[in-house]
C-alpha cells in the first residue's frame, strides 16, 4: 500500500510540477513528457501490465484531462497578472478553479487512502512480539491522509473519527513517540523533532523520522516498551469493537438515543455535528421498519398544521417543522404543510446526509441504569430485541452506553383504555384510522375536539361523511396568547369551509361536554356525556369570525345527552404518550391529585437540563417534555431543547461546550430562558 501511495505521489508532483515550471511561452507551461517510459502519463508503456497497474494508469489519465485545462487557465492568469489584466486574470483564475475537482470527494479519497496506509501498520503492531513497534515515518502517511480528509471536508464524521484515533494511537505510543506527536501534526518532524528531543536529554539519537525508543528510554531496557505497546495493542482491540479515543469507562456508547422520530432525529444530529461527538458513539434504536414510523403511520389526510415555509437567512427563525438549522421540510418537500409520509421522507434524508447511525428493527425491552457515584458516570444496559418478525430472525442482545435520551414520542402510545372514558374499548383511536376517505360507515360521531378531532371532522366531510364532535371545550371560539392552546390557523380555515353555508355534509360541533360513557346499544352505539356550565363567548374586541355551525343548543348544566351511531365512535382524546406507558421505571411523573390544577397532570419531571429526577443520565427531548406550564408540545418549541441535553451530556463527558453553546443560541436552539413563553394552561384546559 504504501509503495503504491508513494508511486501516485510521485505521479500527483509530476503532473501539477508544469506550475513551478512554467516559462515565458505557453508551450514551456504544457506538461512535460520526458523519454522515460514511466514518467509518460500518456503513452503507459512504463505501467506495471498487471490489473492494478492498469487501474492505476486509468487513474492518472483520467487526472490529466482535468489538470491540464486547469494549467492553462492558470497560466493565462499569472500572465494577465503580470500585464495588470486584472479583471481577466481573476477570470482565468476561477476557470483553473472550476477544473479543480469536489473537495468533499478528495476528502473521501484521501480518507480511503489514509485506511489503505494504516491498516498494514496495525496489523504489524497487533502481530508484534518483541516489543517493537512501526518506525514514526511509517504512521506520517495516514495521518496527513486523515488531516487532510478533515480540512477539505470539515463536515466528513469519519476522518475526524480517524483523525481523532490515530492521534490517540500516537499519544499511546512509545514515550519519546508521544513527546514528538505536537511537532509531527504542525511540522511532519525535521529540525523541530531533534530539536524537542535534545531539550529532553542530554544526546541525540540519529534520524529524527525514526520511531526508537530514544534518550534515556534506551537505559530502561526492553520490560517498558513491552508494557507500551501491549497499551496499544489494547487500544487498537478497543476500536475493532467499535470504540474510539473517548470510549469513557467501557467498550460502549456515549449515547444511546430511543426512537427514530423527529427528537431522535433532531437530538443525534446536534449531538454530532454541533457538539462533535464521534458518530461512531451515537446510536438511535428504532422498532420500525424506517425511520419515522409515527409519521408513516398517520392517516392519509393528516397534515402538519403549523406551516413550513424556507426563510431562513431573510429572518432570525428558520423552517417552524425543521429539527436542525440550516433545513427545510417547505425546501426539501416542496409542502407547506406536510403529510406524515413526506416528514418522514425528510428525517430519513437528514439521518442519510448527517451519517447518523440508526438500528431500524429494535425494540427497547428495559434500561437498566449501572451504580452512580461523584467520581464516576454509571452505565446504562440497554436490553433490545433487534431483528424483522417477517422472517423470524429476532434476537435478543444488550447495548452499553454512558447517557439514554429517551425520544419514542407520544403518538405509538394513544389514550386509548378506560383511563380516557368509560367504554373506550368499544372505540377506535384516531391514530389508528389509515384513511378517513375509507372509514366504515358514513356518520360517526367523535369524541374529543381540538386539532386530532376537527382534523377527524373536517376529512370525514371532505370525505361526504356525516359526523358529530363532542368537545369539552368550544375550541373554535378559543383564543389565546399560546398557541398550543388554540386551533391552528390552517384548521381554522379548513373548518370553516366545512361549515360555511352551502357545504354539505357539514359536521355538528357540540360543546361544552363531558363524556361519561360508551355503551352498545341496539343498533350500534350510544355515547353519554352531560352538559357542563355554560362557556364565556368569544371576547368582543376579537376580530375573528365566528364560525357558522350547525349544532345543538347547549343544555342545562348537568343534564345528560345521548348520541347514537351505527359504527364505533372515534376517540381524539390525545395520547398517554411513551414515557407514561413503558418508561415509568426512568421518570418520575406529576401526581394525579394536580389534574384539576392543571391540564398538565402527569407529566414526567425533569431537572432544568430535562434530566430524570429518577434516573440520573437519563434524558427526555420531544413533545412529552414539560417545566411547570411551559409545554414543548410541537416541533419548534422541543427543537429548542436539543442543546440543552446535548450540552448536560456532553460536559459530562468532560468536553468543552462553551463554543457550541454559543453557535445554539445565535440559531435561536438553545432556549434554557422560559421567561420569555407565555403560560400554555388557560381557558384551553
Amino acid at each position: 500500500a504504501e509503495r503504491r501511495a508513494a508511486e501516485l505521489d510521485a505521479a500527483d508532483a509530476e503532473s501539477v510540477g508544469g506550475l513551478s515550471r512554467m516559462g515565458d511561452s505557453p508551450e514551456d507551461g504544457e506538461m512535460q513528457v520526458t523519454d522515460d517510459p514511466d514518467e509518460d502519463v500518456r503513452g503507459g508503456e512504463g505501467f506495471d501490465s498487471d490489473e492494478n497497474g492498469q487501474a492505476r494508469r486509468d487513474f492518472r489519465l483520467d487526472k490529466m484531462s482535468s489538470v491540464r485545462p486547469f494549467e492553462e487557465h492558470a497560466f493565462r492568469a499569472k500572465k494577465m497578472l503580470e500585464s495588470e489584466d486584472y479583471a481577466g486574470a481573476a477570470l482565468e483564475g476561477a476557470a483553473a478553479l472550476s477544473h479543480l475537482p469536489d473537495l468533499a470527494k478528495v476528502s473521501l479519497v484521501q480518507l480511503v487512502r489514509g485506511r489503505a496506509l494504516l491498516h498494514p501498520l496495525l496489523f504489524r503492531v497487533m502481530r508484534s512480539d518483541e516489543g517493537t513497534v512501526p518506525a514514526r515515518s511509517e504512521f506520517r502517511g495516514a495521518y496527513e491522509a486523515f488531516r487532510l480528509a478533515a480540512i477539505m471536508d470539515p463536515d466528513n464524521p469519519e476522518a475526524l473519527m480517524e483523525l481523532e484515533r490515530i492521534t490517540e494511537l500516537l499519544k499511546r505510543l512509545p514515550e519519546s513517540v508521544a513527546e514528538r506527536v505536537s511537532t509531527f501534526k504542525e511540522a511532519g518532524g525535521g529540525e523541530s523533532a531533534s530539536h524537542n528531543h535534545s531539550h529532553g536529554h542530554s544526546h541525540s539519537h540519529g534520524h529524527d523520522d525514526e520511531l526508537d525508543a530514544g534518550g534515556c528510554s534506551h537505559s530502561h531496557g526492553h520490560d517498558d516498551n513491552s508494557v507500551q505497546v501491549a497499551t496499544v495493542k489494547e487500544h487498537m482491540r478497543e476500536i475493532e469493537k467499535g470504540s474510539g479515543p473517548d470510549a469513557g469507562l467501557d467498550a460502549g456508547l456515549d449515547v444511546v438515543i430511543v426512537g427514530a422520530g423527529a427528537a431522535g432525529i433532531g437530538c443525534a444530529f446536534s449531538l454530532i455535528h454541533v457538539f462533535r461527538l464521534d458518530p461512531s458513539r451515537v446510536l438511535i434504536l428504532e422498532r420500525g421498519e424506517k425511520i419515522g414510523t409515527s409519521f408513516r403511520s398517520w392517516p392519509d389526510e393528516m397534515r402538519f398544521i403549523s406551516p413550513s415555509f424556507n426563510s431562513q437567512g431573510w429572518t432570525n427563525s428558520f423552517d417552524l417543522n425543521s429539527i436542525a438549522y440550516g433545513t427545510s421540510p417547505a425546501y426539501t418537500l416542496h409542502s407547506q404543510h406536510p403529510s406524515g409520509a413526506q416528514y418522514a421522507d425528510y428525517l430519513s434524508g437528514l439521518a442519510e446526509a448527517a451519517k447518523l447511525r440508526v438500528k431500524l428493527r429494535t425494540e427497547v425491552l428495559n434500561i437498566v441504569p449501572g451504580r452512580w457515584s461523584t467520581t464516576e458516570a454509571g452505565l446504562f444496559d440497554v436490553h433490545v430485541r433487534a431483528g424483522s418478525v417477517w422472517n423470524d430472525v429476532v434476537r435478543e442482545e444488550t447495548i452499553r452506553a454512558r447517557y439514554v435520551v429517551w425520544a419514542a414520542g407520544e403518538f405509538q402510545y394513544p389514550r386509548e383504555n378506560c383511563g380516557a372514558v368509560a367504554g373506550a374499548e368499544l372505540c377506535v383511536h384516531n391514530s389508528r384510522v389509515r384513511s378517513w376517505a375509507s372509514l366504515d360507515g358514513d356518520e360517526h360521531v367523535i369524541i374529543g375536539g381540538y386539532e386530532s378531532g376537527l382534523d377527524a371532522a373536517i376529512n370525514l366531510a371532505k370525505a361526504g361523511k356525516q359526523s358529530t364532535v363532542l368537545a369539552s371545550t368550544a375550541t373554535w371560539n378559543v383564543q389565546t396568547a399560546d398557541p398550543s392552546t388554540e386551533l391552528a390557523p390552517y384548521t381554522a380555515a379548513r373548518l370553516r369551509k366545512v361549515t360555511a353555508a352551502g357545504f354539505s355534509p357539514s359536521p355538528k360541533l357540540l360543546a361544552p361536554l363531558r363524556v361519561l360513557r360508551v355503551e352498545r346499544a341496539e343498533g350500534g352505539f350510544n355515547v353519554t356525556a352531560t352538559w357542563k356550565a355554560a362557556e364565556r363567548p368569544p371576547p368582543e374586541w376579537s376580530l375573528r369570525k365566528p364560525f357558522e355551525c350547525t349544532s345543538t343548543p347547549a343544555g342545562a348544566e348537568g343534564s345528560e345527552l345521548v348520541v347514537h351511531t351505527a359504527h364505533p365512535p372515534v376517540l381524539c382524546t390525545g395520547f398517554e404518550g411513551s414515557v407514561a406507558s413503558v418508561a415509568r421505571n426512568l421518570f418520575d411523573l406529576t401526581s394525579g391529585s394536580e389534574e384539576a390544577k392543571s391540564c398538565l397532570a402527569g407529566a414526567p419531571l425533569l431537572t432544568s437540563e430535562d434530566e430524570s429526577t429518577k434516573v440520573p443520565g437519563v434524558f427526555l427531548v420531544g413533545p412529552s417534555v414539560v417545566h411547570g406550564e411551559h409545554s414543548f408540545c410541537f416541533i419548534y418549541k422541543f427543537r429548542q431543547r436539543f442543546g440543552i441535553v446535548a450540552n448536560a451530556i456532553c460536559r459530562g463527558l468532560g468536553r468543552d461546550t462553551k463554543a457550541a453553546v454559543e453557535i445554539l443560541r445565535k440559531m435561536n436552539m438553545y432556549l434554557d430562558d422560559l421567561k420569555c413563553c407565555e403560560a400554555t394552561c388557560g381557558e384551553a384546559c
